[in-house]
């Protein structure tokens, strides 16, 4: 029987993490900080992190944290995943960053929450374990009604104080930790389906982009 080495990566939050499992489990792992530089931090850890890979072993699949959190960090994830995943010939699955908060443990329902920018805020359920719908852009008013009918922790990837007064949430952090138990829940023909579907970075709207003014 085949050996399943896993890769998990989780660049989408300050607190950076990476872990390499075997059928399961924690091979070894690492760690870094990094808010603006994803794409320098990333490389030193994640080359150590190879390293420890079992010579002539293979990775069978990569999983990346998409989002929503830090876009650049999902991205530079994205890309050094799709990279690797070509060198070693294996597919790379996206999972939203927020089912790799400790908070989906014990609890049927979580809500992620953030500061969307330009004066909204996102709601996303993450039941059972998994996002199963996107996240729903409101503007403040809706956002608090519609936080106050939510039943269950809500979490935030940033600091609490970004969101309107009287929104009752924690900060918390997705690990690749939470990734890969995560990865691990879903049955064999769930995980296909990820690994079929392009791993994308949450956006939680179109950029804003000035256009040219020449015809």
């Amino acid at each position: 029987m085949n050996t399943e080495w896993i890769l998990a990566i989780e660049t989408s939050v300050t607190d950076a993490t990476l872990i390499l499992a075997c059928d399961g489990r924690i091979f070894d792992q690492r760690a870094f900080s990094s808010e603006r530089s994803q794409e320098c931090d990333l490389f030193a850890p994640l080359q150590g992190l190879l390293a420890a890979l079992p010579e002539g072993e293979r990775l069978s699949a990569i999983i990346i944290g998409t989002g929503p959190g830090s876009y650049n960090g999902a991205r530079v994830g994205i890309a050094t995943a799709q990279a690797i995943a070509q060198v070693h010939g294996c597919r790379v699955a996206g999972l939203c960053s927020f089912e790799g908060v400790p908070e989906v443990s014990g609890n049927e329902i979580v809500y992620a929450v953030g500061d969307a920018r330009r004066g909204s805020y996102f709601l996303m359920p993450v039941k059972c374990g998994r996002a199963q719908t996107p996240p729903r852009l409101l503007e403040e008013e809706q956002f608090l009604a519609e936080v106050a009918r939510c039943e269950g922790p809500k979490v935030t990837f940033e600091s609490p104080d970004r969101l309107p007064e009287g929104v009752d949430c924690l900060e918390s952090h997705s690990t690749a930790g939470g990734l890969l138990k995560s990865w691990l829940a879903r049955s064999l023909e769930e995980q296909e389906n990820l690994l079929k579907s392009p791993a994308e970075a949450f956006y939680l709207r179109p950029p804003h982009i000035t256009k040219s003014k020449k015809g």
